[in-house]
């Protein structure tokens, strides 16, 4: 995380004594506890299908789990444990945990956004549109990975954005680095494409320069579903499967 690093926990307000359970709870969100970060050694290697699906251990139990392909972010579906052969499907309301549980809007993208091995979630949940005037999301953070099925991962850190309403892993300046692309309203019926850029210090938690150059404004205004995003090719950033992992 740019400024963040990969020990800065979301805050909760409790007492000094409770800090270290209220951490490892997740503050009573209702996502349980982070799965537990197996060493180097233990990793499972992501790669991407031929259509388009991503192949990796996102739980880091050593079992491989797939993720869906998604316009929006809107219907993501993360099946854990698929590589078992029973797997737990769950989509981006099974992942946000109980402060998004209500929103109107809940997106989700699934990327190796700081390239350490683990795949990390993004995720936000919006309230319904109430004029004029962008509202806050309940939620919008990048959870570093490895992650669980009820979306705890190891740390939470929350991304500054107006409004989201869909979200894409993109691929803004062609590094090595999965970016973020999320639409949503800039107000005054305004609605556009604000980008964050992913790095070895993990995803752009706010606007600046560099980023700042990718946002696009929508043709047209009051339009909540975007006509078009810039997702990437998943294939920029992972390896193509191979033998049965391959198989969809």
């Amino acid at each position: 995380m740019r400024g963040g690093g990969r020990t800065a926990w979301r805050a909760c307000r409790v007492p000094a004594l409770a800090v270290s359970l209220a951490l490892l709870a997740g503050c009573g969100d209702g996502r349980g506890d982070p799965p537990a970060r197996p060493d180097a050694g233990h990793q499972t290697g992501s790669c991407v299908t031929a259509t388009g699906v991503l192949v990796a251990d996102l739980d880091g139990d050593g079992t491989t789990d797939r993720v869906s392909s998604s316009y929006t972010g809107a219907d993501l579906t993360v099946t854990f444990g698929a590589g078992g052969g029973r797997g737990t499907e769950v989509g981006p309301r099974d992942l946000v945990g109980d402060r998004g549980e209500d929103a109107e809007d809940v997106v989700a993208v699934v990327a190796d956004f700081d390239r350490d091995g683990w795949n990390d979630l993004f995720i936000a949940a919006t309230d319904a549109f109430s004029g004029d005037s962008p509202i806050e999301p309940a939620v919008s953070e990048v959870r570093l990975g490895p992650f669980s099925a009820r979306g705890r991962g190891q740390s939470d850190h929350h991304v500054d954005l107006t409004e989201p309403r869909a979200a894409a892993v993109a691929d803004y300046d062609h590094d090595r680095y999965p970016d973020l692309a999320a639409y949503g309203h800039a107000g005054d019926g305004v609605y556009a494409t604000t980008a964050r850029l992913g790095g070895a210090q993990g995803l752009d938690r706010t606007s600046d320069d560099t980023n700042g150059k990718y946002l696009k404004e929508a043709e047209q205004t009051d339009r909540q579903t975007p006509a078009y995003m810039p997702k990437a090719d998943l294939k920029t950033f992972y390896p193509t499967c191979t033998g049965t992992t391959g198989e969809d």
